[in-house]
């Protein structure tokens, strides 16, 4: 039997359902009305407080991350969650927090500063310098804002107008160790490298947990004594924020240049792990990469920067070279033009610029670019041997035999007198208007010393460096100045000054020849073992050790020198396999040596250096003296007047068996003045005339 449902009870259920529908509509609606828990929000903003006072960013943003759900309505919260994300370089975090925070009321002059830093680290220096100029900040933002409006104009390259807003902001914070790890930038900026080191170890002074102070310092540091000397530095900022991208990446960086790779890998996955958008955490791994010759790797790594890094002149350099690797020159011309461009003064950029250019078979245009400066004294022996190659691709090779002979011959210029495209009276006009500027006053003298002209040059040099101790350029300046007029002992202080300063290469190059020149050759030995020990990466500082081997016959160390240079550097150097063939016959390895001569003279055939190596271990070898005796010949005819030679072609004839010749070249050699085995060549003479 079928029970018949009571309507009663269908009536009851649609009452139920009407209700329960009207209580989600009206809790729906009387949800965001609750009043929030501000309580519980400023609780948390307290505590964040105390988490940035103490350099941790990264507890602070959780606590306010805990303020902004217990109050999701309180623009307090979102403007120090916005200084948080500021801190930890999230631009695009905190801008995004401080538009939160404007719509739901803060007051503009209150994101004010804060969203101009945010631009300035976006790379929009000109909005930021907007937003500052719309109204005025809290009083407790001055310093804050002038010291943001300082970054802005920096970025800009207006030094002028960014001093003068750091001036500003000393006004309202004397004390703050931010502010004054600006002003060692922008110090370091202007030149005045001793100005910015006393800048951030000030800032480091007032704040000893600034973890950008402590970068800075670390940077600085790395330039004035080292790599492994400033590594101390960023694991000291590191104990204090061991997540900091901006210190791991310099980090890293560091750890590649002193060959520790696998430390290198591990700081650059740690960035990418902390931030997956970061592009120098990806540009470090491409760095790895194309060291160990993986190039399409490097070229997946560098994309996956997205352009963020393009306008970086060292991410210029890495991508022409991965591209020239996997043969799309084109690609590479692009990269390496932007470099040179950038940086017109750097020759390696212009070498591979040039290099590239005669890989894709451009070469109107690689003679167009490049062979006013081969014309010029101080050219680079590979861009001699391109522009030669180039003239005779376009069938001019009789106007590339000059370029081949200048390249087969070191250029035993001490310093590369650089041109001035500008007319003469210009730049002295220039000079003379603005002494104090080295904008004006360094085009001029470089042209004075081009013609010269050392004492005018010198009086412009002077006042230079006198009003501008803390900048290495300046005293390198009037150094090379006194250098050029043969008062070695004259230029030392300058050249010491900026080795306090900072220990390039180009100043330790200059700093130990006129050691050299003034009679300290142990110093000058001392140095160049002080500078490797600094910054093993860097080759030119191998080759000046290696050089002060040779000088010294100290084979051994010479060969150790060599043989790293050889190893990064590979068969395409034919000085360095002579001197390397050299320092190996030297110790008593004469096939080894026969081996690099052999190369080296494969390589350029042309070179006097060269072939005289290749003769002299023919010599050693003992069954082969007819080629030597060749060998010597062709290079003595190319050099006439080097004693040395004379002496080892007399070697050579004596082994032939040409007794005559071998007692006419002894004395040749003699009669041409002293060389390092003129007592052997002399004894030689004796026992030949006795025979």
């Amino acid at each position: 039997m079928t029970s018949r449902a009571d309507p009663r009870s269908g009536l009851v259920r649609r009452v139920t359902l009407a209700l329960v529908a009207s209580a989600l509509v009206l809790g729906g609606l009387a949800m965001p009305l609750q009043a929030e828990d501000t309580g519980a929000a400023r609780q948390a903003m307290a505590r964040a407080e105390d988490y940035r006072a103490r350099g941790d960013y990264r507890a602070a943003r959780i606590e306010l991350m805990n303020a902004i759900k217990a109050a999701p309505r309180l623009p307090d919260a979102r403007i120090a969650q916005a200084r948080v994300f500021l801190a930890l370089f999230d631009s695009a975090g905190a801008e995004a927090e401080l538009t939160r925070a404007l719509e739901l009321g803060a007051d503009r002059a209150q994101v004010r500063a804060a969203m101009a830093e945010a631009l300035v680290l976006q790379g929009r220096p000109d909005a930021a310098l907007s937003w500052l100029g719309e109204g005025p900040v809290p009083t407790r933002d001055a310093g804050y804002a002038a010291r943001t409006q300082g970054r802005a104009h920096l970025a800009l390259g207006a030094i002028d107008s960014a001093r003068a807003a750091f001036d500003r902001a000393l006004q309202f914070a004397p004390e703050d160790s931010m502010l004054w790890t600006d002003i060692a930038r922008i110090r370091i900026v202007s030149g005045d490298q001793a100005g910015g080191v006393e800048a951030a170890e000030y800032a480091v002074k007032l704040n000893s947990g600034n973890v950008r102070a402590l970068q800075l310092r670390a940077e600085l540091v790395r330039s004035q004594y080292g790599l492994a000397a400033s590594l101390p530095w960023f694991e000291r900022a590191l104990s204090i924020d061991p997540n900091d991208v901006s210190v791991l990446g310099e980090y890293a960086a560091t750890l590649g240049d002193m060959g520790r790779m696998r430390d290198m890998l591990a700081a650059a996955r740690q960035i990418v792990a902390l931030q997956p958008a970061n592009p120098r955490g990806y540009f470090l791994q491409a760095v790895l990469a194309a060291r160990a010759g993986q190039y399409g790797l490097a070229r997946n790594l560098i994309q996956k920067t997205g352009g963020a890094l393009e306008r970086v002149p060292s991410v210029m350099q890495v991508e022409g070279v991965v591209e020239f690797q996997l043969g799309n020159y084109r690609q590479a011309i692009d990269r390496f033009e932007r470099l040179a461009n950038a940086q017109p003064y750097n020759r390696r950029a212009a070498e591979l610029l040039a290099r590239a250019l005669y890989a894709e078979g451009e070469h109107e245009m690689l003679l167009s670019k490049f062979r006013p400066v081969a014309d010029q004294g101080g050219t680079s022996a590979y861009l001699l041997t391109l522009v030669a190659r180039s003239l005779e691709a376009i069938g001019e090779g009789a106007q590339a035999t000059d370029y081949l002979a200048r390249a087969a011959e070191p250029d035993t210029a001490p310093m590369v007198r650089l041109a001035e495209a500008d007319e003469p009276w210009m730049l002295a006009d220039a000079a003379r208007t603005a002494p104090g500027d080295a904008r004006t006053v360094i085009p001029y003298v470089r042209m004075l010393v081009a013609n010269g002209d050392f004492a005018l040059a010198a009086e412009f040099a002077k006042p230079l460096a006198d009003a501008n101790p803390g900048v290495p350029d300046a005293q390198v300046l009037l150094g090379d100045v006194l250098f050029a007029g043969g008062d070695a002992a004259a230029a030392l202080p300058f050249y010491r000054r900026a080795a306090e300063i900072r220990l390039s290469e180009p100043v330790v190059r200059r700093l130990s020849l006129a050691l050299r020149e003034a009679g300290s050759a142990d110093e000058a030995d001392a140095l160049l073992v002080r500078f490797v020990g600094y910054s093993p990466a860097n080759t030119g500082g191998l080759r000046l050790l290696a050089n002060a081997y040779i000088d010294r016959s100290n084979w051994p160390g010479a060969i150790l020198t060599l043989g790293a240079l050889h190893a990064r550097l590979g068969n395409n150097q034919p000085l360095l396999l002579a001197d390397l063939a050299l320092a190996r016959l030297r110790n008593g390895n004469a096939a080894a040596a026969a081996h690099d001569a052999r190369l080296a003279y494969r390589v350029q055939p042309a070179s006097t250096l060269a072939t005289h190596m290749r003769g002299l271990t023919l010599t050693a070898e003992g069954d082969r003296a007819v080629v030597a005796v060749e060998m010597l010949e062709k290079a003595q005819a190319k050099n006439p007047r080097n004693p040395w030679l004379r002496y080892h072609l007399a070697q050579a004839y004596a082994e032939a068996g040409k007794t005559a010749q071998a007692v006419g070249a002894l004395r040749a050699s003699l009669a041409l003045g002293a060389f390092p085995e003129r007592g052997a060549a002399a004894a030689m003479l004796r026992e030949l005339q006795d025979s």
